[in-house]
């Protein structure tokens, strides 16, 4: 018997499916912004149970969005193994400089997140073919470490058979690459060896497809999720066609065999202007585009004129508005209100809640979002 159509509100509104509204999400928020809205209301105990994570079911809780409705995601095994020591090279009274499990070695502040900045990167493991070829041990595909487990699939089985959706989510191709060279270093070997990142990026859809290939023909998957962050104001980190180049190829293989399992839908995390890319990622079928960044000079109304209803939002209300008070919140809300018309958009924050808004003027964007979705009306 054929599975029936999930009836999760995020997957029917990418569809284009009939809901009763679009789901009541938000992305997150810095750990700093919890902290900040204590005194205004914020319980002292959730902030510290939330600590440094900034996805804490807590936050949640507390603004009052959607539960999750249900479903199952599926393990991609892609976790270096072994990971590198995690160790203190040097310190002084406020910084250390620490080799990560991941290998990079960096300058970090020692109060962690909640008082922190990008740290100063210092090291990436991967710059040649010779760093390459002991990082690839790390990721052998024969390690059994990356077997999916047969009760993650009867779980992904059972969520379909109840009307579920079933996922699967990764590091993009360009994220995976940049964790291991760094944007300097990778942006150089794409000039000076070409067929290193060739075999990096064929090796990291090599690992994604050993995972999804041990998915039953009868287990479906229902969207595919990439995060990459390749993007900043200017535009992408590689131009379109260093990206369809080394990278498109890699996301049509996995998205392939995705859609043996029936997927149609997928998105791509990728904060920053993502414009010049948008053509690419829909050519392999990553047709949702999120967070949507407003300040980074993202237009989601330009995306719709350009590629119609084929691209699908997620994000896309601009935080600086919501902390300038109440007018502006309604300026924006007002300004996104005809996508929700179009469908296959999911209205949110365009990133993490910064310490910069206000509990009061982030809870009444909460209220009138609520209002313009039809929650609770």
């Amino acid at each position: 018997m054929a599975n029936p159509v999930p009836r999760n509100r995020g997957y029917r509104t990418f569809m284009y499916l009939p809901t009763d509204r679009v789901p009541d999400v938000e992305f997150g928020c810095w750990p700093q912004t919890v902290r900040a809205w204590v005194p205004d209301g914020f319980p002292k105990d959730w902030a510290a149970e939330i600590g440094e994570n900034m996805f804490h079911p807590r936050f949640n809780e507390f603004i009052g969005t959607d539960r999750d409705e249900g479903g199952a995601g599926l393990p991609i095994h892609l976790a270096m193994n072994p990971p590198f020591e995690h160790k203190v090279l040097e310190e002084d009274e406020l910084t250390q400089i620490v080799q990560d499990s991941s290998g990079v070695i960096a300058r970090r502040w020692k109060g962690g997140v909640q008082e922190s900045s990008i740290p100063h990167y210092i090291e990436f493991p991967v710059k040649d073919r010779a760093t390459w070829a002991a990082m690839k041990e790390r990721y052998r595909l024969d390690d059994p470490a990356r077997k999916v487990s047969e009760e993650a699939i009867e779980k992904a089985r059972k969520a379909a058979a109840e009307g579920w959706a079933v996922g699967a989510g990764c590091c993009g191709f360009y994220g995976a690459l940049r964790n291991w060279c760094g944007t300097e270093g990778l942006s150089y070997l794409i000039y000076d060896d070409p067929a290193l990142v060739h075999e990096m990026a064929d090796h990291w859809a090599a690992l994604i497809l050993a995972s999804l290939r041990q998915v039953p023909p009868d287990v479906p998957i229902h969207q595919m999720w990439w995060w990459e962050d390749m993007a900043y104001k200017a535009g992408p980190l590689v131009s379109p066609r260093t990206f369809d180049e080394f990278f498109t190829p890699c996301y049509q293989a996995v998205m392939d065999e995705a859609r043996k399992h029936g997927c149609m839908i997928a998105s791509v995390d990728c904060d920053g202007n993502v414009h010049d890319l948008v053509a690419s990622w829909l050519r392999t079928g990553v047709n949702i585009m999120f967070p949507c960044e407003v300040a980074a000079g993202t237009d989601m109304f330009w995306m719709r004129r350009r590629f119609g209803a084929r691209v699908r939002l997620q994000g896309g209300i601009d935080k600086v508005a919501v902390a300038r008070g109440k007018d502006a919140i309604r300026r924006e809300l007002d300004r996104i209100a005809p996508l929700l018309d179009q469908g296959g958009f999911v209205p949110h924050l365009d990133h993490l809640v910064p310490p910069d808004i206000s509990l009061p003027n982030y809870m009444f964007y909460r209220e009138e979002k609520k209002k313009l979705i039809g929650k609770g009306a």
